[in-house]
């Protein structure tokens, strides 16, 4: 049986010390942070656990970002093709007027004149941007698409001598990949302006055969902006559920890391409470034990 000296006493009482002032410590921090750990020494399993919910929340932020800058720039799309919309429907109402046979000269320039300003416009309208970016030149954002011409030829009006027909993307999931741009070759600017201007010369040369045939002409390209602006619909429904649902998302995940990383702060003072007992304890314990010896009065 060995025996037990006063210098095993004492590093005992001062092992057990140092662990009372550790946990004393631990305590005093997470009711400082209110975080359960700083380091993921101190709790490997909830550190893991909530390094993982910070990734997600994190890409979760990533495709919220992807899919509102996608509303916004389909938003604008869908403003300017509204336009486009209603200008077409007003070419339309001058062109049953310009079918009318017991027109005048006078008559049909006016008309003319209407026609002209109201192709400028789908031009200007045609040339939108989003921030810096041409929204219906596909791919080639920073190159205006259009120029205005007085040519029946639809390759006239293309400013850099096409228009590009290349997709933008946004990833707002993993391996989710939407398109965000309608362009302009899909709408069919070009031709739309080509055949503004026929309808101008019609009006013009008193072109009856081309005036009867506009209307017919300009509600093919009505139908075509509508069909165009149904697809952005569609697209800016679904971003919009999928920032709902990554939303959703983020409260529910921000919870669970809130009770992943965060300390119930009632338990802890309880805890700290009578950690703060024992330590007290400890002192008092160790004032007796740590006495002087023999050899400390000879010294």
């Amino acid at each position: 049986m060995s025996r037990i000296t006063n210098n095993m006493i004492i590093n005992n009482f001062l092992a057990n010390f140092t662990r009372s002032q550790k946990s004393l410590n631990k305590y005093m921090e997470q009711l400082t942070t209110g975080e359960k750990f700083s380091r993921i020494s101190d709790e490997p399993i909830y550190a893991v656990k909530a390094m993982k919910l910070e990734t997600i929340l994190q890409f979760n932020e990533k495709y919220i970002e992807n899919a509102e800058e996608g509303i916004n720039w389909l938003n604008v799309t869908d403003k300017a093709l509204d336009d486009v919309v209603k200008t077409l429907r007003k070419l339309r109402d001058s062109a049953v007027r310009a079918a009318n046979g017991s027109l005048t000269p006078d008559d049909r320039q006016k008309i003319q004149q209407e026609v002209l300003q109201l192709k400028e416009h789908l031009i200007d309208v045609a040339n939108s941007r989003y921030g810096n970016a041409y929204i219906f030149n596909g791919t080639e954002t920073k190159l205006q698409p259009y120029v205005n011409a007085a040519s029946t030829d639809p390759d006239d009006y293309l400013a850099n001598g096409s228009v590009s027909d290349g997709k933008l993307t946004r990833e707002v999931g993993a391996g989710i990949i939407i398109d965000i741009n309608v362009t302009g070759a899909e709408i069919g600017f070009a031709q739309i302006f080509a055949d503004l201007q026929a309808f101008s010369d019609a009006l013009e040369y008193d072109d009856t055969e081309t005036l009867q045939t506009m209307m017919g002409t300009i509600d093919k390209h009505i139908e075509s902006v509508l069909g165009a602006r149904a697809q952005v619909g569609s697209r800016q429904n679904r971003l919009e559920l999928t920032v709902d649902r990554f939303e959703s998302q983020e409260i529910a995940y921000a919870d669970i890391l809130n009770n992943t990383k965060g300390v119930d702060i009632a338990e802890t003072i309880m805890k700290l409470k009578n950690e703060e007992n024992v330590y007290r304890i400890a002192l008092a314990t160790g004032a007796r034990i740590i006495q002087p010896t023999l050899m400390d009065f000879l010294r």
